[in-house]
């Protein structure tokens, strides 16, 4: 899988703006606030529907328009593919080989991707909801019915707040809540045990490489529910309404859980060095990227925002050696790491405007 082209209509600072892309490494080079990673940002919306850095699809529209648009052409097994996605303030439109879509989980994972960017440190170094949106991504765009699950829930947990902050509280109405989410509650940590196995697997051989040895990478899964079945869940839930009632909020639901990231059985977070916590990101998203190919049988395309700036040189060569035969869409202040490779596009990009 990889971007054939790309046409930017009104998209942040781009007002009108077509490129075409290359099978191998696409590098946007230019001073910082010229619109580098809004090329990226456009091609994580053609993947999810929505961006990973605005709160609201309205914040993509250019000031000079009242609309946006993202054109995108992408091979896909080989066949050329179409996706559209137009958004005004009022409504948003996918099209996806010309015909509409009408719920974004059939779209999600039609696009294949892994992001790599400055923030995506907090994976290793964040709050727990980092990385539960990390491996959330993953399985997200592997299963729709996990998906629809993870929506589901989100929507019971939101209700049985609500409910929960009233003065009179409806036990029963929250007991069919707990009920509904026990069923999901089972799919998602039973799939996020799964994804954590494998992703730990390619994450190990991945930084055993990066460190000759020195270190192991470990994953290892908090959840209240691991091994339960959906009464033994829901009898959990139940349990702790009491305390729920007091506090005017759910306390215990797959919202709460945690994956502990360690190296060489000490948790990373709290005792690994800036360069350790570095090599466990990198040999994560790379793991994401594997496992992704593996399960889909497609390449993801690559997108890694200013990222060379967070690496040292040797791990540098590890990526760009790692992703020479893959695409992959880099933004980048300066381009010396680049002198040997073959398979490059250099893009010079200033004030929303491209050159090669």
């Amino acid at each position: 899988m990889y971007v054939n082209k790309l046409k930017l209509n009104y998209f942040r600072n781009y007002e009108e703006q077509e490129l075409e892309l290359i099978n191998g490494i696409n590098l946007f080079l230019g001073n910082n606030a010229q619109g580098k990673t809004n090329i990226i940002e456009s091609i994580y919306v053609s993947s999810f529907g929505k961006s990973y850095r605005a709160q609201k699809d309205s914040e993509l529209i250019n000031f000079h328009s009242d609309f946006c648009r993202i054109d995108l052409e992408y091979y896909k097994n080989s066949i050329l593919k179409k996706n559209e996605i137009y958004i005004d303030h009022s409504k948003k439109i996918i099209q996806n080989d010309g015909i509409k879509v009408k719920k974004i989980s059939d779209f999600i994972g039609e696009i294949l991707i892994v992001i790599f960017s400055p923030d995506s440190l907090d994976i290793v170094k964040g709050s727990p909801s980092k990385r539960r949106e990390f491996i959330d991504m993953i399985l997200c765009q592997l299963s729709k019915s996990y998906l629809i699950a993870s929506q589901e829930y989100m929507k019971c947990l939101k209700l049985k707040n609500a409910m929960l902050k009233k003065e009179k509280i409806d036990r029963e109405y929250v007991h069919i809540l707990n009920e509904k989410m026990s069923v999901y509650i089972k799919k998602i940590v039973e799939s996020r045990k799964i994804i954590v196995e494998k992703l730990l697997n390619k994450a190990q051989i991945i930084e055993n490489h990066l460190t000759n040895g020195k270190e192991k990478i470990d994953i290892l899964y908090h959840t209240d529910f691991l091994g339960m079945t959906e009464q033994e869940i829901l009898n959990y839930l139940d349990e702790h309404l009491y305390i729920e009632e007091m506090r005017k909020a759910s306390i215990k639901g797959i919202q709460r859980d945690d994956f502990i990231i360690c190296i060489n059985g000490l948790e990373v977070n709290k005792f690994g060095s800036q360069g350790q916590k570095r090599t466990a990101l990198l040999s994560l998203k790379l793991a994401n990227f594997e496992v992704l190919k593996e399960e889909k049988n497609e390449i993801p395309i690559l997108l890694l925002d200013d990222i060379m700036s967070e690496l040292d040189n040797e791990r540098i060569a590890f990526l760009l050696k790692y992703i020479e035969n893959y695409q992959s869409i880099i933004t980048t202040t300066e381009a010396s790491f680049v002198k040997d490779i073959e398979r490059i596009k250099i893009l010079k990009v200033s004030n929303g405007r491209l050159e090669i």
